[in-house]
């Protein structure tokens, strides 16, 4: 029982592995910068293993992890937020 659960769990492990890593390339094929890419996939990470830890094995997170959780959204917020094109034109060089 001991090994066929060990197998198991190296398959999902492994299943769960490629979809993040293709749902990462996807990203950074649509995304205009791979800091953004990779923010957005750390961020999801994150929350996806608090919400399987609390599903799964019944784990609480501290205060301190999810103030951690709120300054990676708040860096990722200022990532994806847009900024207005601050495109300035040049004079033109009379002769």
């Amino acid at each position: 029982v001991n090994v066929g659960l060990s197998v198991l769990g190296i398959i999902v492990m492994a299943s769960t592995n490629s979809l993040m890593w293709t749902f990462f390339s996807r990203g950074l094929s649509f995304s205009m910068s791979s800091a953004i890419a990779s923010v957005t996939v750390t961020f999801s990470n994150i929350i996806s293993s608090a919400l399987l830890g609390f599903v799964l094995y019944g784990e609480c997170q501290e205060v301190l992890w999810w103030g951690g959780v709120f300054l990676i959204l708040c860096g990722l917020t200022l990532i994806h937020r847009k900024l207005p094109p601050t495109w300035k034109t040049l004079p033109h060089k009379q002769q």
